[in-house]
């Protein structure tokens, strides 16, 4: 099977069923199989071949999956773009990619049209003020079956970008059968059905964005598209569509929650599952969750690398977090049934039950390399599985329990810390909403740690930090000390909603020190 047929396979089955719905407008699977023929022999047409790199660059709107449909049927290797990227960055990425092509949304035009004159073809959606007009092209493309005879589930599906800890990004490279099989472990671990409604608020161009508009769809499911996220618009969603699962990060969690708490009674009872990742939600959280929206809450882990997903924390797992299990307070749960997780050393042993080291995953799901960084591949793609960069340990019940990336590690002292651990502990005070903790130099311990807070509307910081700073000598090591609480009203994140960590240290540092840092690292 190939990413391709899904559309196809659906089309087939459940030809005038909705699949896709966004602003009032409805294709069934019918129709995205249509459009996804004949946007690939539009690409054909062009000149395109198998293998031909082109960049998407689009909002969320309904012709995110027939896009994606598409360029596989055709063989073509998609490569989405965060939208949020500077003009120079998306020259790197097509640059980079060797892209030939792009699809870009009218209202991305005026940001990046002066990066994509030179291509071999370009299409315009909602629009022609630089591209042929999507439509227009569409309806003048042949709908016969695109699918070239030499393409295999091996052959390369889409190319990710993914921001690395220093220099440029680089693309993440992610077969068909890699991303089939995250379908359907997605799939099996969300209890998914073909009588699914799910919403989609979260950017279709992260790496979580490509796995849901697969396993989404994978079994004939319909899929509701909202162009951003906006949390009274999500309540009205799920009680006049009857949606059933969605995906937050916590963030947007509280906000709606907020919302149900302060306005009249809404229906909610529609929604079975919410997905969500980037951080930990707190029992009293999940436990409100539960009871304003009547439904489950799941967490997942994972990262572009593997596909998207190796863990998951389950609804009973949250109910038994809110009945008292400490023990897994700072999981993000156990292996999904297509993956195995070890815990390793630097020499790649395998480390006993609660001691900390590098993941490693095994999984079908897993990407394949990084596009044209053959040293980079062979270090983080071995035969033993994904070396994730990323490091923490498992328990007793084989709960995965991340400390933090080897990159945000932070050696105090000659002493080894692990932002995670005091983020825990200070996200755990009633007062605060979101806490990063990172690393700045110190010219006496190397590094120190700093802890930036967002608290709950106004506190008086002077009593805040006083409790911060008691929770934490009671809680923490004294290495792991933060030297100092910052208050800030919002964190910077990235489009999947992670915290921008480098971001909050680089506005931590003074230029100064900032240089000295360079120059000791060179």
């Amino acid at each position: 099977m190939l990413v391709g047929d899904i559309s196809t396979n659906n089309a087939r089955r459940y030809p005038d069923k909705p699949a896709v719905v966004e602003s009032g407008r409805t294709h069934t699977w019918g129709d995205v199989d249509e459009r996804a023929r004949r946007l690939a022999n539009h690409m054909h047409a062009t000149g395109l071949r198998k293998g031909d790199r082109v960049i998407v660059i689009a909002r969320n709107c309904i012709e995110w999956p027939e896009i994606t449909f598409a360029f596989a049927k055709a063989g073509l290797v998609t490569v989405p773009v965060n939208i949020r990227l500077a003009p120079d960055e998306l020259a790197h990425v097509r640059d980079d990619s060797g892209a030939v092509a792009a699809v870009v949304h009218t209202d991305q035009v005026e940001r990046f049209g002066s990066e994509l004159g030179d291509l071999k073809a370009l299409l315009e959606i909602g629009g022609s003020t630089m591209g042929a007009d999507y439509e227009t092209a569409l309806r003048a493309a042949d709908d016969s079956d695109p699918t070239p005879e030499s393409l295999r589930p091996d052959d390369i599906q889409f190319i990710l970008y993914t921001s690395g800890t220093t220099g440029r990004s680089k693309g993440v490279i992610n077969t068909h059968r890699g991303m089939l099989a995250q379908a359907v472990d997605t799939s099996l671990v969300t209890e998914a059905n073909r009588s699914d409604v799910f919403l989609a608020t979260t950017p279709f161009f992260t790496a979580g964005g490509m796995v849901r508009t697969l396993s989404w769809t994978y079994l004939g499911q319909t899929m509701v598209i909202h162009k951003r996220f906006d949390p009274q618009a999500v309540i009205d969603e799920i009680e006049r569509s009857g949606v059933t699962f969605t995906t937050f990060i916590p963030t947007m969690l509280q906000r709606t929650l907020r919302i149900l708490e302060e306005g009249p009674a809404r229906d909610m009872s529609s929604l079975r599952r919410i997905s969500y990742g980037s951080a930990p939600v707190p029992p009293g959280l999940a436990k409100k969750a539960m009871d304003l929206l009547g439904c489950d809450l799941q967490q997942r882990y994972g990262l572009t690398e593997c596909g998207g997903q190796a863990t998951i924390l389950t609804p009973q797992d949250h109910r038994d977090m809110v009945d008292g299990k400490t023990s897994i307070l700072t999981s993000c749960g156990q292996e999904t049934p297509m993956c195995s997780i070890r815990i390793v050393d630097a020499d790649g042993n395998d480390l006993p039950t609660g001691e900390v080291g590098e993941i490693v995953i095994v999984s079908e799901a897993n990407a394949v390399g990084y596009w044209k960084r053959p040293d980079q591949t062979k270090q983080s793609f071995r035969p033993s599985g994904l070396w994730s960069g990323d490091l923490g340990f498992l328990d007793a019940e084989r709960y995965l329990h991340i400390t933090g990336r080897k990159t945000d590690m932070i050696i105090s002292g000659g002493f080894n810390v692990y932002p995670a651990e005091i983020e825990r502990v200070i996200g755990h005070h009633p007062a605060i909403e979101m806490v990063a903790v990172v690393g700045i130099p110190d010219p006496e311990w190397g590094e120190t740690p700093i802890a930036v807070v967002v608290p709950k509307g106004d506190v008086d910081e002077d009593a805040v930090t006083a409790e911060l700073t008691a929770l934490c000598r009671a809680e923490l090591a004294g290495y792991k000390q933060p030297r100092r609480f910052e208050f800030r009203t919002e964190l910077p994140l990235g489009p999947a909603g992670k915290i921008l960590k480098r971001v909050i240290a680089d506005s931590l540092v003074p230029a100064p020190e900032k240089v000295a840092a360079s120059q000791v690292s060179s």
